[in-house]
């Protein structure tokens, strides 16, 4: 294929409701009802919307059941209006011609606009929709998944920076006859190529094209187009179709389309979990969600809490400020890709000198999250159909902590429950699970092979709303060991120091910090505070080089063909608070010839 693809050239007068509902109706036509339903669950009463535009009254309504709605996914930028749902306007809203009285930014009004000329009647915008100080603003945001599913399809309003400008822009000039095809992106998650009717083929990537975009690099969005069953995208000068079987041009033709043109390999389609988790898939959804930008840096955990809600159907006991309950000794071992991070702070309130905790991949900013830095949380999987390249992981992770966790440092402390975590063939079998040499089935999916049992969904249980704590709380054993030389990690790209035992020199370990600047090639820290939060194990093949930088060092002991060790975390204190600074490994029987302390731990 050459670098262009060849299409023929629109008309000059740009009608965009005349091909969107064009879109529809072949949608509609061809694919019989599959692009049409939502998520096969819901995660609550609240998990559909509970005020709607309604474009013919210029007002808010109350959504009226099994209504059909058009959701907008924009950039809220650095637009200055304060149009918005609040306790004290939202009666006034809800009067006829009520949104009159306010000025509306110049992509929403133009949203309305489109919706009326579409012939549809209601609208969802999240600002207006969702009442900005009220009570359930917290339950809608757990719901945005179902939200953005449940609509009739949504609006990309790609092409602006901000919420000020226009939906689409007025085109004066035929369009060119020759569309780029973009540079490739990553294999997993990124759009595919799709062929076109006419015989010829198009990238469909002005969905690439959309992840160059100011719209695509915001952390709002990424869910509401992971959601979205059907997207109208509007960028640049020109506009274009995604659903589960099919991805259209304005140029094309779309009158003879068959329901075998395109197999459904959308995104969407990527959050249709199997019955059991996959943090492997979880991994990858939080490096792309951590790489993206916010404007109030509060919001880390609110932007993703829709993917979070609807991911804790699989992950039992859903998630704690970002990190999975179900495996949270493994979680917890998460590592940036690259240097240098930064802890996450608020713009909004000066005195808060970070939003979220140091334990949490949300706390910290400036660097994506190495995914394989939890690979000992996938360990129960014994194949994986949706990655080729993937091996098995002997990498295990076993707890030697009680965790609690509080949302506040006054707030009751609650237990954090582990329910994923490897078993031996003495332990006794989990109910509906068989064991033969070392193979683990499930009852309902006897093809389905697992290393050791991971929870199963029970259809019959909601989600469970994610949770926000600040602090974690723990009884550990803290040791201080001396810097070693700091070397170029084999397993990412950031700086590693090794870990010596103070009195001999002799190697115990390694640790990353999530603190080394940018071109800090020196020791930063004479000594190093340690505090032990679980134990682990891998087995020596190169599989799992890629996950441990201290592979190549030669100084690490083999029992055999089995490294053992503690994973420990680097602490400093602030008024009787730990806070993390750093990640990594000691080996086992040089931690456990170490006397050390025991100690009360509070993390935030």
């Amino acid at each position: 294929m050459s670098d262009h693809d060849y299409a023929s050239t629109p008309d000059t007068e740009f009608r965009p409701t005349e091909v969107v509902r064009r879109w529809l109706d072949t949608c509609e036509r061809v694919h019989a009802g599959h692009c049409g339903q939502g998520l096969p669950f819901t995660v609550g009463p609240w998990s559909r919307p509970l005020l709607l535009i309604d474009v013919s009254t210029n007002s808010l309504v109350e959504a009226p059941p099994e209504v059909r709605y058009i959701a907008l996914s924009y950039t809220w930028g650095q637009d200055q209006s304060t149009a918005s749902a609040t306790l004290k306007n939202i009666v006034n809203l809800q009067e006829p011609n009520g949104l009159g009285a306010i000025t509306l930014p110049r992509v929403i009004a133009d949203s309305m606009k489109f919706v009326a000329e579409l012939g549809e009647r209601y609208l969802w915008v999240d600002r207006l929709c969702v009442v900005q100080d009220g009570p359930a603003k917290q339950h809608q945001l757990n719901g945005m998944g179902n939200i953005y599913a449940g609509s009739y399809f949504t609006l990309v309003a790609a092409r602006n920076d901000d919420a000020s400008g226009p939906l689409y822009a007025t085109r004066n000039t035929p369009w060119p006859r020759k569309l780029r095809r973009p540079p490739s992106l990553i294999k997993h998650d990124a759009p595919k190529a799709r062929p076109i009717l006419s015989g010829k083929r198009i990238i469909v990537t002005q969905a690439q094209y959309l992840m160059r975009t100011s719209w695509y690099t915001r952390g709002w969005t990424l869910q509401e187009y992971l959601f979205s069953k059907r997207r109208v995208v509007f960028q640049g000068e020109t506009v274009n179709w995604e659903c589960l079987y099919d991805a259209w041009h304005e140029v094309q033709d779309v009158s003879e389309a068959k329901l075998d043109t395109f197999h459904g390999d959308s995104q969407i389609t990527g959050l249709r979990t199997p019955p059991w988790p996959d943090m492997l898939r979880f991994s990858r959804l939080v490096a792309m969600y951590i790489k993206r930008d916010l404007t109030f840096p509060e919001d880390v955990l609110d932007a993703f809490a829709g993917i979070l809600s609807h991911l804790s159907r699989t992950f039992q006991g859903g998630f704690i400020s970002g990190l999975p309950q179900m495996c949270f000794d493994a979680a917890l071992l998460w590592q940036p890709w690259k240097r240098h991070l930064r802890r996450r702070k608020s713009v909004k309130c000066a005195d808060i000198e970070a939003v979220m905790p140091s334990w949490s991949w949300a706390g910290w900013t400036g660097a994506a999250l190495h995914s394989e830095s939890w690979r000992s949380a996938s360990a129960y999987q014994h194949e994986s159909f949706e990655d080729p390249g993937w091996q098995q992981c002997s990498w295990r992770t076993f707890s030697t902590l009680l965790w609690h966790y509080s949302v506040t440092l006054d707030s009751p402390r609650k237990p954090i429950k582990v329910t994923c975590h490897p078993i031996s063939e003495s332990d006794p079998l989990p109910a509906s699970w068989s064991r033969s040499n070392g193979i683990y089935r499930h009852e309902r999916y006897p093809h389905q092979l697992f290393q050791y049992p991971p929870p199963i969904r029970d259809p019959h249980i909601a989600h469970t709303p994610p949770i926000s704590a600040r602090f974690l709380h723990c009884t550990t054993k803290r040791v201080f060991l001396a810097a070693g030389e700091t070397f170029a990690g084999s397993a990412s790209r950031c700086p590693v120091m090794d870990l010596l035992v103070p009195e001999t020199g002799a190697w115990a370990g390694i640790i990353q910090s999530h603190q080394f600047a940018k071109d800090e090639t020196t020791t930063p820290c004479p000594q190093i505070e340690l505090i032990e939060i679980s134990r682990g194990s891998v087995e020596n093949k190169e599989v799992e080089q890629r996950s441990f930088d201290e592979w190549e060092r030669g100084l690490w002991p083999r029992e055999g063909d089995i490294y053992h060790f503690y994973n420990v975390l680097w602490i400093e204190w602030k008024s009787n608070i730990a806070y993390r600074i750093g990640c990594g490994r000691v080996e086992r029987s040089t931690w456990d010839s170490i006397e050390g302390a025991t100690i009360i731990v509070t993390l935030g």
